[in-house]
């Protein structure tokens, strides 16, 4: 959860601007400390608020206001 809450702050905050691609999932995994599970499921609850997009095979996005 704390992943989650840390990628969210980030979007809200402006981190990556709408429509730029978000770090690897693995090179977030390993910023974090974590799983790599643990950040897809992060990635998808913030998906689901509509934050950020997943496109398979490309990565994922900051979702476009």
């Amino acid at each position: 959860r704390q992943v989650e809450d840390d990628l969210r702050r980030l979007c809200l905050a402006g981190e990556w601007k709408p429509g730029e691609r978000l770090p690897a999932v693995a090179d977030l995994a390993q910023q974090y400390g974590v799983a790599r599970n643990t950040v897809t499921k992060a990635l998808r609850r913030l998906a689901e608020d509509g934050l950020v997009e997943i496109v398979p095979s490309w990565g994922t996005f900051r979702a476009r206001s």
